[in-house]
């Protein structure tokens, strides 16, 4: 009988074989209005500033305003469609342009409707027709994903009682699949200890009668050990 490891590696070589689970997702470079809403309580109050980039899993914007918060509320208008979205600051600096100071930040997200982020998948892939999402890769379909399917049951039932402690994923009901999909993003070596795989999961939860949409990264190492990175 082959071991928890053995297997995993053999799951990983049927990742390296598709393109489709080594790539990041696509991101669409190009202005947009933002405004960044500094008081939770009263979202009326905005600060607007000039996004220049999207992803699926991040954007990056400027504005002339400094923002000390970590995780802070943003509007994005896509589409003639202002998307409410929670994010987290990953890194940022300051650029000049003409004179005037302006702040940049890179974040990714942490909260988002799901219907707002199949809204930034079209957008990204410049996709129309709401229809075709079921098309994409990166979107969530009625059956779970394959990659997922593919791990052993173990790593399975840990990533998904990992999720559910976040409030990122519904406890899924006897027989029903997750709502997640699995994106495979490489190797990692580390001093001393055994290497990992890192992966980036997608998953939806149910809220009120709406659906929120997450994506966290998880290190798998070869003994079966998992670590989440955020």
């Amino acid at each position: 009988m082959s071991s928890p490891s053995s297997i995993f590696g053999e799951v990983i070589e049927w990742f390296l074989g598709r393109v489709g689970d080594r790539r990041q997702y696509k991101r669409r470079v190009g202005a947009f209005h933002i405004w960044y809403q500094p008081d939770p309580t009263d979202p009326g109050v905005r600060k607007a500033g000039v996004g220049l980039e999207i992803s699926p899993n991040g954007m990056v914007f400027v504005i002339p305003d400094p923002i000390d918060a970590r995780n802070f509320n943003v509007l994005a208008r896509i589409r003639e469609q202002n998307l409410a979205l929670r994010v987290r600051r990953v890194r940022s600096d300051q650029m000049q342009q003409e004179g005037a100071t302006w702040n940049r930040y890179m974040c990714e997200f942490v909260g988002i409707a799901a219907d707002d982020w199949d809204a930034i998948v079209r957008y990204v892939a410049d996709d129309t027709d709401p229809d075709r999402r079921k098309m994409q890769h990166q979107t969530l379909g009625e059956n779970v994903d394959d990659a997922y399917r593919l791990l052993p049951l173990m790593l399975q039932q840990k990533l998904v009682a990992m999720l559910v402690a976040q409030e990122k994923l519904d406890p899924p009901k006897a027989g029903q699949t997750p709502l997640l999909r699995l994106f495979y993003g490489g190797l990692v070596s580390r001093t001393g200890q055994t290497p990992a795989h890192r992966v980036n999961v997608h998953s939806r939860i149910k809220r009120n009668d709406g659906m929120l949409a997450y994506d966290t990264r998880f290190l798998i190492a070869e003994d079966g050990a998992i670590t989440v990175l955020s």
